[in-house]
Parts: structure tokens; C-alpha cells; sequence
């Protein structure tokens, strides 16, 4: 794939988000342990879908602040950053394209027909900040280019910036 994506619009700022403050990060490594049980059996005791980010995954490890991300967003190099957002990237994507794969056979089993958004099928996912915070979104929608995928520019800023698959010349 190539890495040539849409350019974000003037005035943009797609250069790596500031870093966390070093006292709010040690407070949430070491509070977190204190919490953690009480998030746990919320999310337990509700588990209903949360809206989190197909990056997040759906076990406990989402809630903890682990020692490598720790180190990660005290002091990670832009390369180590881009493995961190692949890594995320790779997993919102996968669980995109699942969801398309399982909307079109689910619609095609019980009604023998395509549905479409609008006039086609457009996945799309999210990836929450702190998956490309040393990167940036410009570094993310790089990423992205080479799987296929584009940023959203109108979601920069919020906390997470939503990717879809461009449909592809000629199909629609």
C-alpha cells in the first residue's frame, strides 16, 4: 500500500500531542491498584458494550497503566510510539473489518440483500489518543495510508480520531 493520504486541512496542528505530566502519571501507576477491583466489577457487573475504542480490547488490560506503557509515555522514541499505534491500529482495523463481514452475512442470511450506509458500506473505527500521542494524528493517518485506511480530519482533538476504509475508484 502506499502512504499517501489526504492532507489535513490548513491550520491543523498533525505533529505529536504533549506529554502527560510525570506526577500524573505516577499517581495513576500507583493508584491505579487501589481502584482497579472497583473498575473491574463495574464493568463486570454491566457488561454491556462501552462505546471504548476497537483498539481497547475488551479484557481487564484496558484499565491498567502497565509498567511498559508507563516507560512508554515517560520517555518513548517516535519508532517506539509507531510500534505501540500499529499495534492498535492493527487490532481497530481487524475488528472493523469484522464488523462489516458480520453485518453483510447476518443481512444476507435473513434478508437476501446488501445494506449499505447511505449508498455503500464504509468501516470505520477509532483510536483513542493514547495510542499515537508521540506520533500524532499526521503520524497515525500515515500508518493508516498504508493499510488503505484514512483519518477523519474533522475528529482531531477529541479524544479519539475515527479512520474508515476509502471506497475504492470505480465501485460505487
Amino acid at each position: 500500500m502506499s502512504t499517501v493520504h489526504p492532507p489535513a486541512p490548513p491550520g491543523l496542528d498533525t505533529g505529536p500531542l504533549p506529554a502527560r505530566g510525570v506526577i500524573g502519571l505516577q499517581l495513576q501507576f500507583c493508584l491505579q491498584w487501589i481502584w482497579l477491583p472497583f473498575r473491574v466489577a463495574l464493568h463486570l457487573l454491566n457488561n454491556m458494550p462501552s462505546g471504548d475504542c476497537a483498539a481497547d480490547g475488551h479484557g481487564v488490560g484496558k484499565f491498567v497503566l502497565t509498567p511498559s506503557r508507563y516507560r512508554l509515555e515517560r520517555s518513548g522514541t517516535r519508532e517506539e510510539w509507531e510500534a505501540w499505534a500499529e499495534r492498535a491500529l492493527d487490532q481497530g482495523l481487524t475488528s472493523a473489518m469484522a464488523g462489516v463481514v458480520g453485518y453483510v452475512s447476518h443481512n444476507n442470511s435473513t434478508r437476501g440483500k446488501w445494506k449499505y450506509k447511505g449508498d455503500m458500506l464504509v468501516p470505520e473505527t477509532t483510536i483513542r489518543r493514547r495510542y499515537y500521542r508521540g506520533i500524532g494524528p499526521g503520524g497515525l493517518a500515515v500508518l493508516a495510508a498504508r493499510r488503505g485506511w484514512q483519518v477523519d480530519w474533522r475528529y482531531v482533538g477529541q479524544k479519539e480520531l475515527r479512520l474508515f476504509l476509502p471506497p475504492r475508484e470505480g465501485s460505487a
